[in-house]
Formats: C-alpha cells, structure tokens, sequence
C-alpha cells in the first residue's frame, strides 16, 4: 500500500503541508470535544453495532491472523470481537509502540484484564510479549480520531500507524474504525499519510472510495 501523495509544486510543497498540519489540529480538538460529548449509552450502542458488522465480514470472519486495538477513552472497544476471534482459533495481535517510534503487532492470548499493562502513552498492551509477522497480517482494524469516505484517516500525530501500515503485505486488509461523529466529509492530507481500504460502519464492512485523479 503506497501513502498518498498531494499534488502540488515543488515550491508549494512547505507551504501546503503546514497548511494541513494546522487543518489536522484545529480537527482533532473538535473531534475530541465530539467524542467527550457523546454518552456512554450511545457509544456502547453503536460500538456494538460496528462490532457486529466486522464480526459478519466475511474477509474477516476468514482471516486466520488479524490485528485490532485495545480502546482509548472514546474509542470503539473491540474487545468482545477479539475475544471471539481467539475462540474461533484465529492468532489476534494488538499493537506495541516502540521507543524509536515503530509499532509493532503482539500476540493476545487472552482479554483478561491482567494479562495488560499500560505503556508511557497510557495504551494497554500485552503484559507478555510474543510478536507476530508483520507479514502474516490478513486483517488490520485501524484507530482514527476521524475518517472521510476516501479512507483518508487523521490519527493523533505521533505517526505510528502510517509507519506502520507501510509495512504490510499488499493482501491485508486495512479497515478504519470510528464512529458516526467520526466520519467527515474530507480530510487533510500529507505525503507521509496512509489511507485504509474498508471502514467498519454499524451496517457493514465498506470498501473506500478510489481517488478521482483529476
């Protein structure tokens, strides 16, 4: 998967990717004052939802090693759907962010509790670390705090999913998952930005938008 690249002259280049970095901040204050005002009951309702649909996936319900997210405060908890996949004999692995700004997939062997710690960033990760292949990723389920239709994703700005999603093989499938609030009509874009290729909704499993290339 290739990140996608903004057309603009060699002159501009500076100039329009700072323009993008303030678009990107001024938009990720809103989406966290979004997200804090949304209520808990709502949140659980549509998580549930989003799960539910990934579950029925058929490329998903198929893959045999995936990777998912274990939630930040606001975020879609996965945690029932990782669950399941280990029950059905699937390898699940969550992401360890790494000192040199990597990220890295971990395998989950169970969703108890106590088989997590959490890391300098407040993320959970496996207390226990065994790693899995890059290589062998079949499914990706991506965190965003938004996401348009193209499957442009706007993270938190450390960078680590785009680094990381570099480094898939070109089989695995990359899916955003946000909730509705989440979704925008367009979003920022720099050279080093990746895009995802499905986004997980309450009805379904859709793949993004192809980019125009006018």
């Amino acid at each position: 998967m290739a990140p996608l690249f903004t057309k603009a002259a060699s002159g501009d280049t500076c100039g329009m990717a700072d323009e993008a970095d303030l678009a990107k901040a001024e938009l990720r204050t809103r989406m966290r004052v979004a997200l804090r005002s949304m209520d808990a009951a709502s949140r659980a309702e549509e998580s549930t939802g989003i799960r539910a649909a990934i579950r029925a996936w058929p490329q998903w319900a198929g893959a045999k090693v995936v990777m998912g997210f274990l939630p930040l405060p606001g975020e879609v908890d996965l945690r029932p759907l990782l669950a399941h996949a280990l029950e059905r004999g699937a390898t699940v692995a969550v992401p360890v962010s790494q000192a040199d700004g990597t990220m890295s997939p971990f395998q989950v062997q169970s969703l108890d509790p106590a088989a997590f710690e959490q890391d300098a960033m407040g993320v959970l990760v496996p207390k226990v670390r065994m790693s899995v292949a890059v290589s062998s990723l079949q499914v990706v389920l991506v965190p965003g705090l938004a996401f348009d239709a193209a499957g442009h994703r706007l993270g938190r700005g450390g960078g680590y999913y785009d680094r990381f999603l570099q480094q898939l093989p070109a089989g695995a499938c990359t899916v955003g998952v946000g909730l509705a609030c989440q979704r925008v009509p367009s979003l920022p874009v720099t050279a080093t930005d990746m895009r995802v290729g499905w986004l997980a909704e309450c009805t379904g499993v859709v793949a993004a938008q192809p980019i125009s290339p006018i």
